[in-house]
């Protein structure tokens, strides 16, 4: 934990501090003027205490397939995502109301973790093996990660939506325009779609994907198990 996410953290417990509580008007009024001069030393806004940001780096600057699922995550979290490049790759930003950042990145990792796993065995099929030539490959590799990410994003918009918030959503695009004034968005990935079967095999592996609540209920991030 950074020292700005220490700082953050020990003014979300002190806002904790209301008669509501327990606590006394005295300790309440302490507590709130603590708030206001931890804000104004370390120069936080109210956005950088409401708001939470998480980051997983990704390998790809937005030009992959998997890109796709980064701004339907986002929806489905309530949260807002800005791709910034590195030398090495990119980090993929969530911003938004705690806990959707957490689960982004979360969601993220797990459903492109299944798709990694999928691709790896698509490559071991006959389909596959059958193409002649490294760019027919790509090209099918290609058009099979865009179908099972095509139905992931089905499956996730199915599942989440229902406690989709438009209004926290749209307070986390506002958000994330402050932090990150002038970015753009990353333009959407080239898709060769002349492999339709090869698209229709990573179809069906969304398919197959589980998607499962917790034990913990509909409250807990979602399992997203392998294929």
């Amino acid at each position: 934990m950074s020292d700005r996410d220490k700082i953050r953290e020990r003014i979300r417990l002190l806002r904790e501090r209301t008669t509501a509580r327990g606590c006394t008007e005295a300790e309440a009024l302490a507590a709130a003027g603590k708030v206001a001069q931890l804000m104004l030393d370390y120069g936080l806004s109210e956005g950088d205490i409401a708001f939470d940001e998480q980051s997983s780096r990704s390998a790809q600057k937005g030009g992959s397939p998997k890109a796709a699922l980064w701004p339907v995550i986002a929806w489905c979290t309530s949260t807002a995502v800005v791709v910034i490049e590195r030398m090495h790759g990119a980090d993929v930003t969530f911003v938004g109301r705690a806990p959707g950042p957490e689960l982004a990145v979360y969601l993220r990792d797990v459903c492109e973790r299944a798709v990694d796993r999928a691709v790896r065995d698509f490559k071991k099929g006959r389909f596959y093996r059958a193409r002649r030539g490294l760019p027919s490959k790509r090209a099918a590799v290609n058009a099979f990660t865009t179908g099972m990410v095509g139905r992931l994003n089905q499956r996730l918009q199915v599942i989440f939506g229902p406690s989709v918030s438009r209004e926290a959503y749209d307070e986390a695009a506002r958000e994330l325009d402050l932090r990150y004034a002038g970015n753009t968005d990353t333009p959407p990935p080239r898709v060769d779609l002349r492999h339709i079967a090869a698209a229709a095999h990573g179809w069906m592996a969304g398919e197959k994907v589980t998607l499962a609540h917790g034990v913990g209920g509909v409250a807990t991030p979602l399992q997203i198990g392998g294929v």
